[in-house]
C-alpha cells in the first residue's frame, strides 16, 4: 500500500530545513511512499531548498509561479498523488510527524478520513487563550451552519482513502484557509464521519489572526452555507 504525504509551503525556508528531515524519516516506515512538496510562490529561499529536496528518492515538487493559495496548492498535489492513502501536514510539524504511522493504520484500518484533532480527549494543544476563544468561537459557527459533528476543523493534519479524497477534493471551492473546513463538511454531507485522532499540537509563532481574516472566514461559511447541495450518501 503506497503513502502519499503532502507538504504544502510558502515561505518556509525555515521550516524546510529544520523539519522536512523528521518527515522523509518517518515515511521510510512506510515502505512504499512519495512526499510531494506543494510550493505556493514563495518569496524567500523556499523554492531553491524544495529544488534540492526534490532530487532525494520519493519526493516530487510542485513549484508554483505565483502564490494561488494554500487550498490550491493542495488540490494541484491531491490530483497527480498516486498513493492509496493521502494526506497532508504542516511544514512546521505543529503536528509532530510521529502522528503519520498511526493515522495511516487508521486509515488502512477503514477509515475513509483521519484528522489531528486538538480537542479530543488526550490531545495536548499548547496555545494562547485568544486562540483559543477565536477557535472555539470558529467550531461553534461550523456546527451551527452545518451540523458538522467535528470538534476541530482547522489542524493541519489530514489524512484519506486517496479514492475518497479525490473525489472530494475536487468539489471544494476554496482556494485558501478554509479548504480544511470544506473538506471535512462536504465529507459529512456525503455521509462519511472523519475518525479524530488526538494530537499534541503546538501553536506557531507566525499564525495570527487579523479583522481581515475574520471577515474572509465568515464570507466563505456563508458562500458554502448557500451553495452546498442536499445531503446524500456516496459509494467510494
Amino acid at each position: 500500500m503506497r503513502v502519499s504525504i503532502i507538504l504544502p509551503v510558502y515561505n518556509d525556508c525555515s521550516n524546510l530545513q529544520h523539519n522536512f528531515r523528521r518527515i522523509y524519516n518517518q515515511a521510510q516506515k512506510l515502505g512504499s511512499f512519495e512526499i510531494i512538496i506543494a510550493e505556493d510562490g514563495s518569496t524567500d529561499c523556499t523554492k531553491r531548498i524544495v529544488e534540492k529536496l526534490g532530487r532525494l528518492k520519493g519526493v516530487r515538487t510542485i513549484i508554483a509561479a505565483r502564490r494561488k493559495g494554500r487550498g490550491a496548492a493542495l488540490k494541484d498535489a491531491i490530483k497527480i498523488a498516486k498513493g492509496d492513502i493521502i494526506g497532508y501536514l504542516d511544514i512546521d510539524l505543529s503536528t509532530p510527524a510521529s502522528y503519520i504511522g498511526n493515522a495511516v493504520k487508521l486509515v488502512s484500518s477503514g477509515h475513509k478520513f483521519v484528522i489531528g484533532s486538538r480537542y479530543s480527549e488526550g490531545a495536548n494543544a499548547r496555545r494562547s487563550f485568544s486562540r483559543l476563544i477565536s477557535s472555539r468561537v470558529y467550531n461553534t459557527l461550523i456546527y451551527i451552519a452545518f451540523g458538522s459533528r467535528v470538534s476541530d476543523h482547522q489542524c493541519g493534519f489530514k489524512f484519506w482513502d486517496g479514492k475518497f479524497i479525490k473525489g472530494i477534493a475536487n468539489e471544494v471551492a476554496d482556494n485558501h484557509w478554509f479548504f480544511d473546513t470544506e473538506l471535512i463538511v462536504r465529507a459529512q454531507a456525503v455521509g462519511v464521519h472523519p475518525y479524530e485522532l488526538p494530537v499534541k499540537w503546538k501553536e506557531s509563532s507566525r499564525t495570527t489572526v487579523r479583522p481581515r481574516d475574520v471577515l474572509y472566514f465568515l464570507g466563505a461559511i456563508a458562500k458554502l452555507r448557500c451553495n452546498m447541495p442536499k445531503r446524500k450518501k456516496r459509494q467510494f
